[in-house]
């Protein structure tokens, strides 16, 4: 069995990963005509235009019912039949922390990630659906498909959480990576109960939308490579197969726009 030590600096030591200088220096260019082609107002406009694409996504990742046209009708405002009062719920609080996640990164002041910011998107997300929503789970958790044993304790996930934003924080590496990387930490940690990879891929896109960077979405589509490269990142600390994933990714999704 697989578990987290607590340990200073455990997780960014720790962490394994290459970068693909091509894939690396491809992004940073289309981010740059990114910047150049679209002002400010225009990025964030672009990024809330992109609503029901994420939440659909999103939810859809972790298993939701929903398919587009029916998450697209719902956030309109008209009710979807067929569907459990849960994954409805799923879909509007996904709308919403989708939305308070947007406005934290793209407010004028920059903000870093901090544990109220984290538990504050969890809220939302976990909202009338999971377990004590915003707060640090104080039992144990399993994730399915693998043996890898998230921490117990809330003073564990406290610790981790707190070790782990500081050093993150301070990190001097390229915005996209450090994106991928929040991603897959808190998803490794799972501080709540429920809701941990739909809450993580939010920290990431506020750390790619403070940076000028579009907002970037997961596609169902490649559900079955994306469970399988965070499994492995899980078992083994090393996120070679998320950062190769998740980059090409980026590299579609801003070739498309730029």
């Amino acid at each position: 069995m697989i578990e987290l030590i607590q340990h200073k600096n455990f997780i960014l030591k720790k962490l394994k990963y290459k970068i693909d200088k091509k894939i690396s220096q491809k992004i940073l260019e289309l981010q740059k005509k990114f910047q150049q082609k679209f002002s400010e107002d225009e990025q964030k406009k672009l990024a809330f235009s992109q609503k029901i694409d994420f939440v659909y996504n999103t939810t859809a990742l972790e298993g939701n019912t929903y398919t587009y046209a029916e998450t697209e009708t719902l956030l309109s405002g008209v009710t979807v039949g067929g569907h459990t009062i849960k994954e409805e719920d799923e879909i509007l609080n996904q709308k919403e922390a989708w939305e308070f996640t947007l406005n934290s990164a793209l407010q004028k002041q920059k903000i870093k990630i901090t544990e109220n910011l984290i538990k504050d998107i969890h809220s939302r997300v976990g909202k009338d659906t999971v377990v004590k929503p915003g707060q640090y789970r104080t039992g144990r958790v399993k994730i399915g498909g693998t043996n890898y044993m998230p921490p117990k304790t809330n003073q564990e996930i406290e610790n981790l959480v707190s070790i782990f934003l500081t050093d993150f924080n301070n990190l001097k590496i390229d915005i996209y990576l450090k994106a991928i990387i929040v991603h897959f930490t808190i998803a490794l940690i799972q501080p709540f109960f429920d809701g941990n990879k739909r809450t993580a891929r939010l920290l990431m896109n506020f750390v790619l939308l403070q940076n000028n960077y579009p907002l970037f979405s997961v596609p169902v589509t490649i559900r079955q490579e994306y469970i399988e490269a965070m499994i492995y990142g899980y078992e083994n600390l090393d996120i070679d197969k998320l950062v190769k994933l998740l980059s090409e990714l980026m590299v579609e999704g801003l070739e498309e726009i730029v």
